[in-house]
């Protein structure tokens, strides 16, 4: 069957930002080879390194197998190849967007400083979003079956969308507001209360780096979001997968790689007794009905 003008200028736009989206992730990678050898390799082994290299490497994984599969060299016109292709997608685009911000989540935590209820609630509220996602994107492949569009002729898998599916930024739009509205208000207060213990270069990196990858978590779920209400049925609603996903990732990776890379400062027998102070203070709050969930002093304190 001949393909239209139209489904051949969808298929031509989806498959120019997958290229992008997969170049720039690469190109971010050697970029920053350097970086992760240096601050994450070096390091002793923790959970925030794990998840990092498990994200970083698992998304170049991930977004390599797409941009095969976009140049048609995977399904070799198999129905049952592009279900479970979905399927994988989606799965992917999942882990790799939440794990990223579980990351950013566990910097912030230490931010944050003294309570950990809140960042608590936050991990598992991801982790929850995490696993309803993922059991939703079982459930359809186990009841829909659909056929993918013009797949004998372009050899690429060019499915649907639910129309649901725009539903699944919502929770991430909400849980990275918070998270970004909590970040940002323990920095304000780092910079008013501690600025002769920490070094203003530290404060102005968090600051820059939380607002930057707030505005891509932010542009990710609108051009997802776009994607799937817009071109539900539309080779180009792909492209919340194959272009959005590496554009957060690259910013996330790199707000984890500029923290690492933070120069210590040589502190004065003062700045460690400030310190020592504050932590004695934050011990001591921690059992404290008078302080909120971040440690600071509630209202009724005066």
């Amino acid at each position: 069957m001949a393909l239209s003008p139209e489904f051949m200028q969808d298929l031509w736009v989806r498959k120019i930002l997958s290229t992008i989206g997969h170049t720039l992730l690469v190109y971010d990678y050697f970029l920053t080879l350097k970086d992760e050898v240096e601050y994450i390799w070096n390091r002793p082994w923790t959970v925030v390194k794990v998840m990092f290299l498990i994200n970083r490497y698992g998304n170049l994984i991930g977004q390599t197998s797409i941009r095969l599969e976009e140049a048609g060299l995977l399904s070799h016109g198999s129905q049952m190849f592009c279900n479970r292709f979905t399927f994988f997608t989606s799965c992917f685009m999942v882990l790799s967007t939440e794990s990223i911000h579980i990351i950013v989540l566990m910097r912030a935590w230490a931010i944050w400083g003294t309570r950990k209820r809140v960042a608590n609630i936050l991990i598992w509220s991801y982790v929850s979003y995490v696993l309803v996602l993922t059991g939703t994107a079982t459930y359809s492949m186990t009841t829909r079956h659909d056929q993918f569009l013009q797949l004998d002729v372009t050899h690429i898998c060019i499915g649907g969308t639910p129309s649901y599916a725009w539903l699944i930024c919502c929770g991430s739009f909400v849980l990275d507001t918070i998270l970004f509205v909590l970040t940002m208000r323990s920095l304000q207060i780092c910079s008013r209360e501690f600025q002769c213990l920490y070094p203003s270069d530290l404060l102005h990196v968090l600051v820059r780096d939380a607002i930057v990858f707030f505005i891509f978590s932010t542009l990710s779920n609108a051009l997802s979001t776009a994607a799937w209400t817009a071109y539900a049925h539309n080779p180009k609603h792909f492209i919340a997968k194959a272009f959005a996903t590496p554009l957060l990732s690259v910013a996330g990776q790199r707000l984890v790689l500029n923290l690492r890379g933070l120069k210590g400062r040589a502190y004065t027998t003062q700045d460690l007794s400030c310190e020592v102070d504050r932590q004695l203070e934050a011990f001591a709050a921690a059992d404290s009905p008078s302080r909120d969930d971040m440690g600071h002093p509630g209202s009724g304190q005066t």
